[in-house]
């Protein structure tokens, strides 16, 4: 859907650093198996502390306090999409006493095996989806054989800002992650995905490349313009605008295209863990919605949306409604103080409720016409209420990205992407589990972790500068320049 009639969503982009009271750790915020709270109440935590490890054996990510202070409470919480799941709740002490592991590293070879492992014991996962763990995306991306590395820096979302926020911030951090990633994986091209209006990112972006393609000359760098409109950066849709290929359910970009895809803050996420031994344990968050121009806020890793909102009076102003996610696709929270950040957090929006008159369909054909995977929305809905599910499934519904456009344009104020995305819902898992197959992938599972020997500890203190072992060479070894701009 294209808004550039509309009035602009955000009026200008502002940065802010947020120390929460308290941060909610939720063990699962990941396409995976929960995490194991490592930690008990009472325990002292330090920021970049591991306080939950990944089950034995089981595809997970570990989870990082990105706060320091005591442990209050472990226990059991549900979050707005549904998940139960085991979360840790840390009280802030106010000192950011942090691990000593966490101090930027010097230049050294690494190798490509290595690049990943350290993304991995990072904790770091997909920060514009679904939270597919970075470090397995990247070794399929690796068995693949891929030639393009693209880095999704669209940000097509209304009201979103926070992609744009990481890359006029640090500029230089997320191509570096970009490049290391791209070694990492064995692409001879690295390519940045960015709206023909955004000027200001496309010179970051570009001043960057500059600056260090010189340590990269194995890679050619390109910056690759698309219109501005919503949804833009879903895989499927970007085969299609990159490649001219239509992907099928279970396709991947990595055997279709040769290509693997990237959200441009998982990057930032990435050159701080290899150069900085920052684990994943902050985000930038778009706070935003109908009364403001918005925030963005550089926050803790499970700060409560509550915390966010006090912080940004602004944006509740006449609104009823407190979105988890954007405002088209997010879910209506009930309870900000208990609900909190996760990985995948990019905007908390604040809207009114739209009071929208319920009819019939009227067959208008506004659905089929904004939808960016060339459905039928309104049939498929009908088929479905009618309990034609597999009818629905030749029609395409399992092609649905859920990105609610087809609810948002519809006059007869019905719900078409609810009933759609859930059905088709089952076909994404199928689409995740192609991409995340065992081939290749049993090494990142945590077979040789145990969860009691690990707490009070960072499991990135494994890579430190003075560890021999890390810098020895290897057949795919890569050195990474390390260049800081930016405070640790």
């Amino acid at each position: 859907m294209n808004f550039s009639k509309r009035s602009p969503f955000v009026k200008e982009i502002m940065f802010e650093r947020i120390y929460p009271s308290k941060i909610i750790l939720p063990m699962k915020m990941h396409y995976g198996v929960p995490a194991v709270p490592a930690v008990k109440t009472g325990d002292y935590v330090r920021i970049g502390q591991c306080v939950g490890v990944p089950q034995k054996g089981a595809f997970s990510v570990p989870v990082h306090s990105g706060i320091s202070g005591k442990v209050s409470d472990i226990s059991e919480i549900r979050l707005p999409n549904g998940i139960i799941t085991p979360a840790v709740t840390i009280v802030n002490d106010m000192k950011r006493t942090r691990l000593d592991s966490i101090k930027p590293r010097s230049g050294f070879k690494i190798s490509a095996t290595e690049t990943i492992n350290i993304i991995r014991d990072a904790g770091i996962c997909g920060m514009g989806g679904e939270g597919i763990p970075t470090a397995a995306k990247l070794k399929r991306a690796r068995n693949e054989i891929v030639k393009d590395f693209l880095v999704n820096c669209l940000q097509s979302e209304p009201y979103s800002t926070c992609d744009l926020v990481a890359i006029t911030e640090y500029p230089d951090y997320v191509v570096m992650g970009a490049c290391a990633c791209a070694r990492a994986v064995g692409a001879s091209r690295c390519v940045f995905l960015i709206s023909e209006n955004r000027k200001e990112q496309r010179k970051a972006l570009s001043n960057s490349i500059d600056k260090i393609k010189s340590d990269f000359k194995d890679l050619e760098f390109d910056i690759k313009l698309f219109r501005e409109r919503f949804p833009q950066g879903y895989y499927r849709l970007v085969a299609r605008a990159l490649y001219g290929k239509n992907l099928v359910l279970g396709e991947t970009l990595e055997k279709s295209c040769r290509a693997v895809l990237f959200n441009c803050s998982t990057m930032l996420a990435c050159w701080e863990a290899l150069s900085d031994n920052i684990p994943m344990m902050s985000r930038i968050v778009s706070v935003t919605g109908d009364a403001s121009g918005g925030h963005n806020m550089l926050v803790p890793i499970g700060t409560p949306v509550s915390e966010l909102l006090s912080n940004a009076q602004d944006v509740r102003n006449g609104s009823d409604r407190i979105i988890w996610g954007n405002c088209l696709t997010g879910i209506e929270i009930k309870d900000p103080e208990h609900t909190p950040v996760v990985k995948t957090t990019s905007v908390i929006s604040a809207v009114r409720r739209a009071e929208v008159p319920k009819t019939p369909c009227i067959h208008c054909g506004l659905c089929s016409e904004c939808c960016p995977m060339n459905l039928s929305p309104n049939t498929i809905y009908e088929m479905l209420n009618q309990g034609l599910r597999q009818k629905a499934s030749e029609e395409g519904a399992r092609d649905c990205i859920a990105c609610g456009s087809c609810s948002y344009v519809c006059p007869a104020g019905i719900n078409l992407t609810t009933a759609i995305a859930s059905f088709a819902g089952e076909g994404r898992i199928i689409e995740v589990n192609s991409l995340l197959d065992n081939s290749g992938l049993e090494d990142m599972t945590y077979d040789n972790y145990e969860a009691p020997a690990l707490g009070g500890t960072s499991l990135l203190e494994d890579y430190s500068d003075d560890d021999d072992n890390k810098n020895k060479k290897s057949s795919d070894t890569i050195t990474l320049p390390f260049e800081r701009d930016k405070e640790v």
